[in-house]
């Protein structure tokens, strides 16, 4: 019975988020197809995959889908992932039908040898590189992803077609995705394995151990380790996000110590630390269901590639046998999903020592961004950490989320439930434009702002960290009324389309010049000023909107000089990236931005800033 009721309670829950996905996907194709065209929305849903299931930023996004369009040669969308090249075609409702499916498998073995059919260069770049990594023999992963649901009939052809590719096509990874498999990614999010992966059991022969506190220490033949890695695949590094870093120091002594000392690696190594639903050990075989490598990633891939290209005789020959310590932990058997989850985070970041926790995806066990997480909910705004997992809440838990009242109004065009979703990598990105006054960071460079990147510690670090929370809310609303009100976002045809995050600069420029000049002093960091003007600036809805107003002037009076429209030439992104924070642009934009104080219409905006001033000291 109850076994019954599980079943029952499983099915309500899987309907309901099924509903939940075509909600948040529905929003987004209204808000974002203006013309209510088929390109728009096509375009709108592949956007939405992109950011959801592949947890893009904005920029890459934007980057990715740059191919699609006119001969695009199938393709909608070109990525990297986990240092691996994607390419990716989305059929939405009936654009999808099994021709299509074939046609992408024969589109990408085209792409991978030949060079498109094109007179469009980001066409022919993109489709470069899947040229270059089929060259290299690098793995190319292929999606094809729709929001209907495949049939049997269409498994079938399907299998039938793969099964025709020939083996100089065997670094092609087709992926197909329907609307289960799109669910199916969504819950991984709430911290379920894939659903392939779930229940399955792994066997590793272990030698002399020990058990306590439901956990198995034990030594472990380095050949038989990397044997079970090797049949694992990917699928047991799910919950160790960190992408393997082929070249670090510390993998390339991995493999010295391998080729030449053996017998030590037990001494040199730290080991490695599984987390699993269930073990059990009988005659030095150990049985491992749904097993996840939290540490020691780096040794385990190592490992495994070292031994895959070795044939069995090489093996046999070896005169030395290597151990490795093998920490194996049960979750417990009564916890929910969101434990076990929480569980493998949480050892993954306590106890990785190798290449340090930092990388892009490691936003979710940064220890500050969860408790940024719960300052925003104390705000009223959901902190995003991994996107798409909002989609995951229950309905009356997204509804709770109404922002602060005070602020909302910088939120007015922004329709459908993520209204007050604020994703945590654009909050960095904004954190740095508007705070630390780095555009270029901010727009060119947002991978140096993961935990993994040269300007992490110089962003995020002891300082950052006691800030005021407002301090990284402010400048995301401040950017998002520049895309919703001012146009500052793809499909502008001026300078706008890739300077928002500039905006962001500008707006704090221009607050922190006219500060200083009305109550003379001479800060030079947005933090200088007080908290406390900030508040109650963002909730004087008349006079921020004029200074938001006043940032967009100042803006276009910078790209109307002579001097930048020289600068930028036809190279607008590298302008941003690469010349916007040099000595000689930056002082032509402090100039713009002092004439136009200079010329506003003074007396009002004067009093009232200078109220604020003195209501705050």
């Amino acid at each position: 019975m109850n076994t019954i009721k599980q079943n029952q309670k499983s099915f309500i829950k899987s309907k309901i988020l099924s509903d939940q996905i075509k909600i948040s996907l529905d929003e987004y194709i209204k808000e974002n197809n203006k013309n209510n065209s088929n390109v728009e929305i096509g375009n709108s849903f592949c956007e939405w995959i992109l950011y959801n299931i592949f947890e893009l930023r904005e920029d890459e996004v934007l980057e990715a889908i740059e191919v699609s369009g006119r001969f695009d040669n199938g393709i909608d969308a070109v990525f990297e992932y986990n240092n691996e090249i994607c390419v990716m075609q989305g059929k939405y409702n009936n654009s999808h039908q099994i021709d299509a499916m074939i046609r992408f498998l024969e589109d990408c073995q085209r792409l991978s040898t030949e060079p498109p059919i094109t007179d469009r260069s980001i066409v022919k770049e993109m489709c470069m590189k899947i040229r270059q990594a089929h060259e290299n023999s690098e793995p190319i992963n292929c999606f094809y992803i729709t929001n209907n649901e495949f049939s049997d009939w269409e498994y079938t052809q399907l299998r039938t077609a793969i099964k025709r590719i020939n083996d100089s096509y065997k670094n092609l990874n087709f992926n197909f995705f329907d609307h289960k498999e799109i669910q199916n990614q969504i819950e991984i999010k709430k911290g379920l394995l894939p659903k392939e992966f779930r229940d399955k059991v792994f066997t590793l022969p272990i030698e002399k151990n020990f058990e306590d506190f439901g956990t198995i220490v034990t030594m472990v033949k380095i050949k038989n380790f990397a044997e079970f890695v090797n049949k694992g695949g990917n699928t047991l590094f799910h919950s160790n996000i960190r992408n393997y870093l082929k070249g670090t120091k510390i993998n390339k002594g991995i493999k010295r110590t391998l080729k030449e000392e053996l017998n030590n690696f037990w001494f040199y190594n730290n080991g490695v630390t599984i987390v699993c639903d269930e073990y059990s050990v009988m005659k030095g075989l150990a049985s491992i269901t749904a097993p996840q490598i939290v540490n020691g990633c780096q040794t385990a891939k190592t490992l495994a590639d070292h031994f895959k290209k070795m044939t069995p005789n090489e093996i046999r020959a070896l005169d030395q046998e290597g151990y490795l310590l093998v920490k194996i932990i049960r979750s417990k058997r009564s916890a929910e999903e969101s434990a076990k989850k929480e569980l493998r985070d949480n050892i993954t970041r306590y106890t990785n020592s190798q290449n340090a926790v930092r990388g892009l995806d490691f936003y979710a066990l940064d220890a500050f961004q969860r408790e940024l997480k719960n300052f925003f909910s104390q705000l009223g705004y959901y902190y995003e950490i991994q996107r798409g997992s909002f989609i995951t809440e229950t309905i009356s838990s997204q509804k709770s989320y109404k922002g602060h009242e005070c602020y909302n109004y910088l939120l007015d065009s922004v329709k459908g439930s993520k209204k007050f979703v604020l994703p945590a990598k654009e909050i960095i990105q904004s954190f740095t434009a508007g705070l630390k006054l780095m555009p270029n960071i901010a727009y060119g460079r947002a991978n140096d702002l993961t935990p993994l990147g040269d300007k992490w510690e110089k962003i995020i670090n002891e300082q950052t960290k006691e800030l005021p929370i407002e301090h990284f809310l402010f400048p995301y609303l401040v950017l998002n009324f520049a895309k919703s009100e001012l146009n500052y976002k793809n499909g502008s045809t001026d300078f706008r389309k890739n300077a928002g995050f500039l905006f962001v600069t500008t707006y704090y420029l221009f607050i922190m010049k006219f500060y200083n000049q009305i109550s003379n002093k001479n800060y030079e960091n947005p933090t200088d000023i007080d908290i406390k003007f900030y508040k109650v600036l963002f909730s004087n809805q008349k006079l921020n909107k004029s200074i938001l107003k006043q940032t967009h002037k100042v803006l276009l009076t910078l790209f109307r000089d002579s001097a930048i429209v020289e600068e930028v030439g036809d190279n607008l992104r590298g302008f941003l990236q690469n010349k916007i924070h040099k000595q000689r642009i930056w002082n032509i934009l402090e100039t713009k931005i002092d004439q136009t104080i200079e010329d506003i219409e003074f007396e009002d905006f004067y009093n009232e800033f200078l109220t604020i001033i003195k209501r705050i000291n």
